[in-house]
């Protein structure tokens, strides 16, 4: 069974490998992670809901369960996770239904903490 606490731990792992591997690409990157997550006409939660529909839509687990961390810590609850869940299934048939109920595993998962 997949666990989002052990998925979010090799995931940090293996981002803390790139960026000794690949310091610039990596800077690079995460400067552009905070200049598209930074608030605008959009708020920070309202940022992370759309990424982790598309977390949930690509089926990157790594990204569910790193989203869903970013969202509770915004204050997101179980149910809106779930809701975002519900609009991914509707973009993506059977595997949004698939990857949908991994996302509230990973609200699950994380909650417990």
């Amino acid at each position: 069974m997949v666990n989002f606490k052990e998925i979010n731990t090799v995931a940090q792992g293996n981002t803390k490998r790139l960026q000794k591997t690949l310091p610039d690409t990596m800077k690079n990157f995460k400067e552009l992670q905070d200049s598209a997550y930074a608030a605008g006409a959009l708020d920070e939660k309202t940022k992370e809901i759309a990424a982790l529909s598309y977390a949930i839509a690509d089926k990157c687990e790594g990204c569910i369960g790193n989203h869903v961390n970013k969202l509770i810590k915004l204050g997101a609850t179980r149910e809106e996770i779930a809701e975002i869940a519900g609009v991914a299934i509707v973009m993506g048939g059977g595997p949004g239904s698939v990857y949908g109920g991994k996302a509230v595993q990973a609200y699950d998962d994380s909650a417990e903490e």
